[in-house]
């Protein structure tokens, strides 16, 4: 990736986070990245435009980490389902920027379905796991991609929840709630 493009990415999800879209300007961003207006422009349209690559830009990070030497290889539905989404706690706990920043933006209409395609495509492997859990009666019956939004949200408010409250996220912390998780969609 362009080291400039790059730049004006890890400059803007900060400001993004810290102050919202509608609060800082491309001259902001382009003086926090440290290049020109001109290279902002050069590299995205607007700044819907840069929303929506950071999403992609995002999710390509996230996926990289929580994919990162994952085989589902001999692994029951239940511990699929504790690796990954342990994996996706660890994420945001390591990264609370990329957090915030999809906390914020997830739900955002920014965000349309061509973006959510192209950013979200590895993580359908989440639907793949209720997929499987569905047919072996594991979950109760909604569609797969229903329980990994509500997964998915879940997991979010608990890291925002944990976050305000101060609570450690201990090994055994995290395995709780991911217990609690579970039993929450399982049959």
């Amino acid at each position: 990736m362009n080291d400039k493009r790059e730049n004006i990415l890890s400059a803007s999800i900060e400001l993004l986070v810290s102050k919202g879209l509608h609060a800082i300007t491309v001259a902001e961003i382009a003086a926090k990245a440290q290049v020109g207006i001109g290279t902002f422009y050069k590299h995205f349209k607007d700044k819907e435009d840069l929303v929506q690559q950071i999403w992609i830009w995002q999710k390509k990070k996230e996926a990289d980490y929580i994919f990162n030497n994952y085989s589902a290889n001999n692994l029951s539905v239940r511990e699929q389902y504790f690796v990954l989404w342990e994996r996706v706690v660890r994420y945001f706990v390591e990264h609370p920027t990329e957090y915030y920043f999809s906390y914020q933006f997830a739900s955002s209409n920014i965000l349309n379905e061509e973006i959510n395609s192209i950013a979200m495509k590895r993580f359908l492997v989440f639907d793949e796991l209720y997929e499987e859990g569905l047919k072996q009666k594991l979950f109760k019956p909604l569609k797969a991609n229903y329980l990994r939004l509500f997964t998915f949200s879940t997991i979010n408010g608990w890291i925002l929840w944990a976050k305000d409250e101060q609570i450690p996220f201990t090994d055994a912390t995290i395995q709780l709630f991911l217990t609690m998780s579970w039993d929450s969609i399982k049959n």
